[in-house]
């Protein structure tokens, strides 16, 4: 009689163990997806619509961590190593916070140009779904840590590090592309914010693609930046700025 060795193949392997590109980004994308749309009709704006899309995130960020763990790898491997230095990483986040203003900023002053010219006009980006934070202390406390939990982790993350990754790694994908695919992905997932707030998120995401391949997948510096820019935002609606 033959004993089945352990690693034989008398079981069939776990397809989850070999990357394969589109059916991870399904996997790990459809919490985002599915609970983005169930926030979106339940109310982006309230609480119950916010604690849906943020499920989405915790949801996909757990579930990509056990797909990575299975194929060998980590969150660690793609962008949350312990960086050889804190204080450049500190600094470069605090960069990334700056470079991502002044583009967002920018991307809205060119398209508004180039419209004008053409005597056309565009909605300004829609921040209606924020309006409980002006002057509500307790919400805006709430945002800002959720701008540093879900939402900056959440969406870099996926967006950048498991999404870029993917294409790079396991498609034979160039950086420049694989940029492009996760930029228009991001900015796609932005459409609440409108046609001027898809292109200006969209803007963001490309800079910090970049900066994630270019820092050596340092994620903690897009981290930080995605963090400082949505806490700069909910002070501006809270202080009624915007």
């Amino acid at each position: 009689m033959t004993r089945n060795r352990p690693g034989s193949n008398s079981h069939p392997e776990n397809p989850l163990f070999r990357p394969h590109v589109l059916r991870d980004l399904l996997i790990v994308g459809s919490p985002i997806l599915l609970l983005g749309a169930a926030g979106n009709l339940a109310g982006i704006g309230t609480l119950l619509g916010g604690a849906i899309v943020n499920l989405g995130y915790v949801l996909a960020i757990t579930i990509g961590g056990r797909i990575l763990q299975l194929q060998g790898s980590g969150w660690r491997s793609i962008g949350l190593a312990r960086p050889a230095s804190c204080l450049k990483t500190a600094g470069g986040g605090v960069a990334a916070w700056i470079g991502g203003v002044l583009i967002f900023v920018l991307m809205q002053v060119v398209i508004v140009a180039l419209l004008t010219v053409l005597g056309q006009s565009m909605p300004e980006i829609d921040q209606s779904r924020f309006n409980p934070v002006n002057g509500n202390m307790p919400l805006f406390l709430l945002m800002v840590i959720l701008a540093w939990t879900t939402i900056a982790f959440g969406e870099e993350l996926f967006y950048r590090a498991f999404l870029i990754s993917r294409l790079v790694d396991h498609a034979a994908m160039g950086r420049g592309a694989a940029i492009t695919i996760s930029t228009v992905i991001f900015a796609a997932s932005h459409f609440a914010e409108g046609p001027m707030g898809i292109l200006s998120n969209g803007a963001i995401g490309g800079l910090f693609g970049w900066i994630y391949l270019r820092s050596g997948r340092n994620l903690w510096i897009t981290v930080i930046g995605h963090g400082l820019i949505n806490t700069f935002r909910f002070t501006l609606l809270y202080l009624g700025a915007v």
